[in-house]
Order: C-alpha cells, then sequence, then structure tokens
C-alpha cells in the first residue's frame, strides 16, 4: 500500500512540473511567433467576464476584448481593470494563427 501512494505522489508531482514546463514552453512560443509575425489591431472590450479567483467572498472580474480576423471572432482577456464594455484596446495576434493573441498594454 505504501508503494502505490509514493507511486501516486511522485505522479501528481511531475503533473506538476510537466504543467509548468508546458506553460512556460507555450509563453515562449507564443512570444516568438507574435515577435516574429505579430500584428496589430484593435478590440472592443466585450461584457464577457473573467472572474479573480483568489476572492471567495465578492470576487473581481477583468472584461474580455473580442476582435476579427478573415470573418472570424476571437477574444482574450484584457488584464486591464480600467476598461469598460465598448471601450477599444490595441492587441497583437500572430498572422495566420489569432488564435494566440494578447493585448499589448495591460493594467491588471
Amino acid at each position: 500500500m505504501k508503494k502505490l501512494k509514493d507511486i501516486f505522489l511522485l505522479l501528481v508531482a511531475l503533473g506538476f512540473v510537466i504543467f509548468f514546463v508546458f506553460k512556460l514552453g507555450e509563453r515562449a512560443f507564443t512570444n516568438q511567433l507574435l515577435k516574429r509575425n505579430g500584428q496589430i489591431i484593435e478590440a472592443v472590450i466585450i461584457s464577457e467576464r473573467n472572474y479573480n479567483g483568489n476572492d471567495k467572498v465578492k470576487p473581481g472580474f477583468i472584461y474580455s476584448y473580442q476582435f476579427e480576423v478573415n470573418g472570424k471572432k476571437y477574444t482574450g482577456n484584457s488584464h486591464n481593470k480600467t476598461v469598460t464594455v465598448g471601450d477599444t484596446i490595441e492587441i497583437e495576434y500572430v498572422k495566420g494563427l489569432p488564435i494566440l493573441n494578447r493585448p499589448l498594454y495591460y493594467n491588471e
């Protein structure tokens, strides 16, 4: 039974390490693509909310943005507490892969 518990704990720890490495790699990959093929476009703040899960009593939120490329709409987290629905912000996306996008400037 102890051996099974040790294997389980090892797998959980390995899972956390793999997740962390994947997230770092994903960010570095996205940064490289944006550096090489980044396009800047205006996006509109929409009413979709991204809640901050750290506060259980009264969780805060940040609005999402939406932009359109070739007739298809994409969304992302604005990372900006000061924007309201209808505002516009500049975002950058990877040309040919607009699902990879982020706001140019953010104030979290």
